[in-house]
């Protein structure tokens, strides 16, 4: 039993691995759409507090997880 266990989590970490880029690549598109709504709504003061919002999300999701951030 352990060894499958041991197989199936070296393959979810293979594949966690492979999909990185493919996830990163969602995610600065998934940015860049909202960015683009807001900019055209108007909103185009906002531009500070949106790039700081999206990089305090991003920071606090991987290096809050390992209590950088305290």
């Amino acid at each position: 039993m352990s060894n499958v266990r041991n197989w199936a989590l070296g393959l979810l970490l293979a594949a966690l691995i492979l999909f990185a880029p493919v996830i990163a690549f969602v995610m600065v598109v998934t940015v860049e759409m909202l960015t683009d709504l807001m900019a055209k709504m108007g909103a185009t003061a906002v531009w500070p507090v949106a790039s700081a919002a999206v990089g305090w999300v991003l920071l606090r999701s991987t290096a809050g997880s390992r209590g950088h951030l305290g």
